[in-house]
């Protein structure tokens, strides 16, 4: 499924902080994936570098399970 251009506009913003905050099953964990995916990538920023929140539990295993 592709992403919207808002998605599309999250996982490629660069050089500021960023508040990804939507619905539930919106795709905001597959939005997060993604941004991960392409600062580590694409951009060859180091994992040590990101902070990434999540609000539950679910959320952070998911997260850790695709990552």
């Amino acid at each position: 499924m592709p992403f919207t251009p808002a998605q599309d506009a999250a996982i490629h913003a660069r050089n500021r902080e960023l508040l990804v905050s939507a619905a539930a099953g919106s795709g905001k964990t597959r939005v997060l994936i993604e941004r991960i995916y392409d600062l580590l990538a694409v951009d060859g920023l180091s994992i040590d570098r990101l902070l990434v929140v999540t609000f539950t539990h679910a959320a952070a295993a998911e997260m850790r399970e695709r990552l």
